[in-house]
């Protein structure tokens, strides 16, 4: 402060002032995402799944009903929450750890708040970035992924936050709900638990979900402490927390499908005095959304390129124009599978570019059913098309897309729609088959044998059911 006067020492110590003001007035962002949930949590009608804290989150927030991810899968969805873009667009098509990577000059979330005076911090599990890639935050701990760690990093950040007056955006990340081989559950679970209508009612699926349940008992716990810490720093009023997934469970038809069970994701906000307590949006909304959502609420702008739109004005009693679909994705898993397809509220068309496959499955859950279980229930053959009533066929097992029929105009209607989205946002998938960046691996996979698919799992999967 050396060669101020008194009046310009005062000067300058008001302009930090006010500057530190303007920051407390823009809000902290808390994010707690799990791996693996879809939407299975009692505020979205599952009353037996033990998850009471986010139960009282929804209560005190806004819950999205209808909320979709931009793909079945961990890191391209992941990278459409941090970039507002679809993953043909920012180029993570398949998954991180397997050499799939942004393309050039994507700026994500933590960079572009960064950028507007954020602290950023992450904490856990992300899968946007693979092991040798530089992460954006200023401040990431990723050497625990699992709840109760991460819980106790967030909880302690969270404790010593109040004293600094920058505002900042802390990602939390759990590897939980993704399950390996194996059971652990409570055996009162399996008798009260309501099986989905695309999966069978035996007892392997019975055990498998109940295994599912505990593991969203042990992250819905620990997401109640981080909760609980914001609470109790003082944090709580100038912090708008949102809790979401990346994509759907790891069950056949769920995960690596783009089949409602495996893009309907969870999306709970809370803001308190900002956002209005226990409502629910019924709007279609997509995980691309939520960047510029973010950046909107902070009074960020929103990069040109983003695609994905805006829904704070609907939160907020803003002029808001609803969505009348969702996009979602997939291209490379753990093999090549590429698939694209829109979803209006009442119709779902899917345009399979490599039919004739039965749905590809994971290595867990190949694991814990066995071969001999998936073939019995999901060996069928995928057509080029397919098209859904939802309102009638919820669970998407009849479909209407054959040439012919009652949903001719229906389904050319939403191709339509499909093929446009696709050609304006410039998907290299029209140009021909996507090229995998590194090596490509898998866990399980089928071959066709006398007239029938048969599966066949990894060696370093073990084949027995659970």
């Amino acid at each position: 402060m050396a060669g101020l006067s008194a009046n310009g020492t005062r000067a300058l110590e008001s302009a930090k002032r006010n500057v530190l003001m303007a920051h407390r007035q823009r809000p902290n962002l808390l994010e707690i995402i799990w791996h693996d949930l879809g939407d299975w949590l009692s505020c979205y009608g599952r009353e037996e799944v033990p998850s009471p804290n986010l139960q009282a989150l929804a209560e005190d927030g806004v819950v999205f009903d209808h909320h979709f991810c931009t793909a079945p899968q961990c890191s391209p969805s992941r990278g459409s929450i941090m970039t507002g873009r679809y993953p043909h667009s920012n180029g993570l098509m398949g998954l991180a750890h397997r050499g799939w990577e942004y393309t050039a000059g994507e700026r994500d979330l933590p960079l572009l708040l960064g950028d507007a005076g954020y602290q950023t911090f992450l904490f856990g599990h992300q899968h946007e970035h693979g092991p040798r890639t530089s992460l954006a935050y200023q401040h990431a701990e990723t050497q625990v992924t699992r709840a109760r760690q991460v819980a106790d990093l967030a909880c302690a950040f969270l404790e010593t936050r109040a004293r600094h007056a920058e505002p900042f955006f802390a990602s939390i990340g759990f590897s939980d709900v993704h399950r390996t081989f194996g059971t652990h559950y409570d055996p009162g679970l399996v008798e009260r638990i309501r099986v989905p209508g695309y999966l069978p009612d035996t007892d392997v699926v019975r055990k498998d979900i109940a295994t599912f349940y505990e593991n969203i008992r042990v992250a819905d716990q620990a997401t109640g402490r981080i909760l609980k810490a914001a609470a109790k720093s003082g944090l709580d009023p100038n912090t708008l927390v949102f809790f979401t997934t990346d994509h759907g469970p790891e069950f056949p038809r769920a995960k690596m499908t783009l089949y409602d069970p495996g893009i309907k994701t969870a999306l709970i906000m809370k803001y308190p005095e900002r956002l209005k307590s226990g409502s629910r949006v019924k709007h279609l909304v997509s995980n691309v959304d939520l960047l510029p959502t973010l950046l909107d609420a902070c009074g960020v702008t929103i990069p040109d390129n983003v695609q994905g739109s805006s829904f704070w004005p609907l939160l907020t009693e803003g002029e808001y124009s609803a969505r009348e679909e969702v996009f979602a994705e997939l291209t490379w898993h753990t093999l090549y599978d590429p698939m694209r397809c829109v979803r209006t509220d009442r119709y779902k068309y899917i345009w399979n570019l490599e039919p004739g496959r039965p749905i590809l499955m994971g290595g867990p859950p190949a694991q814990r059913y066995g071969a001999e279980f998936i073939e019995a229930y999901f060996a069928d053959p995928r057509p080029e098309q397919e098209l859904y009533d939802l309102d009638e066929d919820p669970w998407e097992r009849h479909n209407l897309g054959r040439e012919g029929g009652d949903y001719n105009s229906t389904r050319a209607e939403l191709k339509g729609r499909l093929m446009g989205f696709l050609e304006d946002t410039r998907d290299p998938i029209l140009e021909g088959p996507v090229a995998h960046p590194g090596t490509s691996g898998y866990e399980c996979y089928w071959v066709e044998e006398a007239g029938r698919f048969r599966l066949r799992i990894d060696t370093d999967f073990h084949e027995r059911p659970v």
